[in-house]
């Protein structure tokens, strides 16, 4: 069951670059970020649970990074809302469907039209 967006992200090439511009033009905090700076999240004047990332990119995009925003949807049981979509016939990225990035676990699918969503649950 889906309980509200987790994260929406950009696919960016230059994080440097672009956390500059998001910090300095837009006037967004820089909130956490990877040591290698490919993951960073911002944060807003008003704190809110809704999170808003960059995400870097390499030359050789995968389908999923083609797509330059990403939705994640936040579920209180990754495992168990898999098990529910593997059962509609719903697509996933992968043959593993859930990945462990450190503080989240995530899925990403697709849905009728060729848009790549994830999932995710915070740990």
């Amino acid at each position: 069951m889906i309980i509200g967006v987790d994260v929406v992200f950009i696919h960016v090439k230059d994080p440097v670059k672009m956390m500059k511009w998001y910090t300095e033009v837009l006037e967004l905090e820089s909130s956490f970020s990877t040591p290698d700076l490919h993951w960073q999240e911002l944060t807003f004047l008003e704190k809110t649970p809704s999170r808003f990332a960059l995400d870097c990119v390499s030359e050789n995009l995968s389908e999923v990074e083609q797509q330059k925003i990403m939705i994640s949807f936040k579920v209180k049981d990754l495992k168990a809302f898999v098990e529910k979509l593997e059962s509609k016939g719903v697509k996933f990225r992968g043959s593993q469907k859930i990945i462990d990035a450190g503080p989240t676990l995530f899925a990403t699918i697709q849905d009728i039209e060729g848009n790549w969503i994830q999932l995710s649950q915070r740990k």
